[in-house]
């Protein structure tokens, strides 16, 4: 019984170091998008409509990574 008990406390240190290393994984790609979106935000646009543009060119590179 003993080689069942190690095994489940290993198959639970997996499970929860692939919980982590998700968890990070997503922190920090919405950190990266969120920076993006930033420098967006802060760069002073000539009108709206370069705004537009600039989030429409922003919506695409995030759509291009979907496809990867």
């Amino acid at each position: 019984m003993k080689g069942a008990k190690e095994e489940a406390a290993w198959l639970q240190g997996v499970k929860r170091k692939i919980a982590e290393e998700l968890s990070q994984k997503e922190m920090d790609t919405i950190s990266y998008w969120k920076g993006e979106m930033e420098k967006i935000l802060t760069k002073r646009h000539e009108s709206f409509g370069a705004l537009q543009i600039e989030i429409q060119t922003f919506l695409q590179r995030m759509q291009n990574r979907l496809r990867f």
